[in-house]
């Protein structure tokens, strides 16, 4: 192999390594970070307690339902697009929650952005596919922050 492709070849997985752990450390600060705004947001859309929490528990049904779907759907026609396509939907879910009007409303965008939790099978596949054992595990150590 010639330097040149070497470079080429280290860059190109410098910017997958990054790409990946930037999707994976997304997805769970959505999971993660909404846990201590809980209270607020019951306050802000004049709720009660029991329905702000489908705003959690919406997220981490859909991600629990899509994420070994999104996996399989990833082998079968590719992981590269399945990744896209789950970043579309965290992207899409994360700026409908943003501009919620409503409860129900916040509700939904949450379900489609635990839509998004494709991105963990797919970024480990990609990993597994692309790079060596200490790059699997430095992704893992990511994704636990």
């Amino acid at each position: 192999m010639q330097p040149t492709t070497r470079r080429a070849s280290l860059r190109q997985q410098r910017v997958t390594f990054v790409v990946l752990a930037v999707s994976v450390s997304a997805f769970a600060l959505l999971q993660s970070l909404i846990v201590p705004v809980l209270q607020t947001i019951q306050v802000e859309y004049d709720t009660d307690q029991a329905t702000v929490t489908w705003v959690l528990t919406g997220y981490l049904l859909s991600a629990s339902i899509a994420t070994p779907i999104l996996g399989r759907v990833g082998d079968a026609v590719g992981k590269k697009k399945v990744l896209v396509a789950t970043l579309l939907m965290l992207s899409v879910g994360s700026l409908a929650a943003a501009l919620a009007p409503s409860i129900g409303w916040l509700i939904a965008a949450r379900v489609v952005q635990g839509l998004g939790g494709g991105v963990l099978p797919l970024s480990f596949g990609i990993i597994r596919d692309e790079f060596t054992g200490r790059v699997t595990g430095a992704l893992s150590v990511i994704a636990s922050l």
